[in-house]
């Protein structure tokens, strides 16, 4: 449980300038191929390999082609009867214009992340690798995806995300929505695989992540940053991170980490929900918490819902955690028993983790709900564990924990049970009454140190009674990809520490199918605002 929360309370740090963009272009014709290096100047054909540069045109003429070549590995394959333009290539994006015609862009390194394509009716964000895109004399744009992502804007102001497989048209009155390729479709190539056939609950949660980061229309306290980074495993990702503000009484900050070398998207979300309007400045939040937890007066404000959602696009874990209102308790069995002491504390925690993706669907069951406390889950979700703490709905006058696991058949059971009355010490020093214990769903914990003592990289793995396994690894890296070195072995808290460090998260687990997440979060994107997402994990148990 302790693996995401630590997310909710990091401190944050500057970031470095990001990393050049390599500039060189390569111009390679087929045919009848005219290039001008800005649009005041004559035509002249292109008879062999040319390196051309921003504010470079291109065009092609009847039964000709071209290709351009970066040095990153990007290309575009533009058809025959295309104009097409370089608009800039900074560190900051890479930006190209299709007036006419036909283009195909495989696009990888540097520019898959910061990538943008113009047309007459349309402008497309690429978050992948491969689309084509064509364009008619009358302006009006179709897209095909074969790979990746591509959000798209019309001139009408609005946005949509097409994702693998599928197409959009773009006209200049606006545009239609995404719609999936025929697996006969010859645009869908050799993306027409089993796997991304199934994708599509995992694909239409990716969407709905990248529509509501793009979103406009947004309140204030919107920020973005992004970076080049090295991860702990020797690879480039580039990450970008949102913190938003949907309504008045919740924030969300969102973390992507592309490896377009590997062609990979691994994204996260965090949601923290309150009872009444937070404050714009996101650094008071911590404040309503800690008012939350063993506060002598009755709090104004409470978090009411926190989730963590980890996802590789296709497989995802989730964890949530609704609070109720703080009540009025007697704690005086913390501070010797002599006289009351009335302290608020939310009446009721209750935690979930929830995995999914096509290896969980795969083991639904008619029970897969039982013991959730969910009135629905989709196909390809179940409950891995749960655990609530209440005061006075299960036992008047006390605390109850129950925690809940998958048995053999993969159904949530309770395996644990315990119950407190704060007020009284002796309860308190013996840390509750045990009333439930199931031996036999327990699920053995391993906690390793895989690279060694004295580095920030901690893993824990469990083995459930149906043989299904999750491990959550955190490491602490630097952005050339180095793991923090410290004294002693890490724990949770080695996470909350302070330092130019990022947060690399990998989750594993037999029900993936092989794949895993591996997500980094960059803290520096709440500089100014060190305790924005502070979250109570307070909890009187461990």
């Amino acid at each position: 449980m302790k693996y995401f929360l630590l997310l909710a309370a990091l401190v944050f740090f500057a970031q470095p300038a990001d990393a050049a963009v390599p500039r060189g272009i390569m111009l390679v014709p087929s045919g009848n191929v005219e290039a001008r290096p800005d649009a005041a100047s004559d035509w002249t054909r292109v008879r062999g390999r040319t390196r051309i540069a921003v504010g470079s045109e291109v065009r092609t003429g009847k039964n000709s082609k071209a290709g351009v070549f970066f040095s990153d590995g990007s290309r575009f394959l533009l058809g025959n009867n295309s104009v097409f333009a370089v608009e800039d290539t900074s560190k900051k994006k890479a930006g190209f214009k299709l007036k006419l015609g036909r283009l195909k862009a495989i696009v990888s390194g540097f520019f898959a992340s910061r990538f943008v394509v113009r047309t007459p009716a349309a402008v497309c964000a690429v978050r992948g690798t491969e689309f084509d895109l064509e364009v008619g004399e009358d302006g009006n744009t179709g897209m095909n995806v074969t790979e990746g992502l591509v959000e798209v804007n019309d001139s009408k102001g609005a946005m949509a995300v097409v994702s693998s497989e599928e197409k959009i048209h773009i006209g200049m009155d606006g545009m239609s929505k995404p719609e999936s390729m025929s697996l006969t479709d010859e645009n869908i190539g050799q993306a027409a695989r089993p796997m991304a056939v199934y994708r599509d609950s995992a694909r239409e949660r990716t969407r709905t992540m990248l529509e509501e980061m793009r979103n406009r229309e947004l309140k204030a306290n919107e920020s973005q940053l992004g970076k080049d980074s090295i991860d702990a495993f020797g690879r480039r990702v580039r990450l970008e991170e949102y913190l938003l503000r949907p309504t008045d009484k919740e924030f969300q900050l969102l973390f992507l980490s592309r490896r377009a070398e590997q062609d990979r998207l691994d994204w996260g979300q965090l949601t923290e929900r309150f009872n009444s309007k937070i404050p714009d400045d996101i650094s008071e939040v911590g404040k309503i918490i800690s008012g939350m937890y063993f506060s002598r007066t009755a709090p104004a404000n409470w978090l009411t819902y926190f989730e963590v959602y980890l996802t590789n696009t296709v497989d995802s874990i989730k964890e949530t955690i609704d609070f109720s209102a703080p009540e009025r308790i007697n704690f005086k069995g913390f501070t010797g028993g002599v006289t009351d002491d009335f302290r608020y504390y939310p009446g009721t925690i209750d935690y979930r983790q929830i995995l999914s993706g096509p290896g969980v669907a795969a083991l639904a069951s008619a029970g897969s709900l039982t013991g959730t406390g969910l009135t629905s889950l989709a196909s390809d979700e179940r409950v891995q564990f749960r655990q609530v703490q209440d005061y006075g709905s299960t036992n008047a006058s006390r605390f109850t924990w129950t925690q809940k696991v998958v048995n053999a058949y993969g159904i949530l059971t309770d395996m644990y049970q315990v119950t407190m009355a704060p007020s009284l010490t002796a309860e308190v020093d013996a840390g509750g009454i045990p009333t439930l214990y199931n031996a036999d769903i327990e699920p053995p914990a391993v906690i390793s140190y895989p690279s060694g003592p004295g580095m920030a990289d901690y893993m824990v793995a469990s083995t459930y009674a149906d043989g299904s396994t999750v491990s959550s690894r955190k490491l602490l890296v630097s952005n050339e990809g180095e793991i923090l070195n410290m004294a002693g072995n890490p724990n949770s808290n080695t996470f909350l520490a302070e330092g130019s460090f990022n947060l690399e998260m990998v989750i594993d687990s037999n029900l993936f199918q092989g794949r895993n997440i591996d997500v980094l979060f960059a803290p520096e994107i709440l500089t100014q605002k060190k305790d924005a997402t502070a979250t109570a994990d307070t909890f009187p148990i461990d």
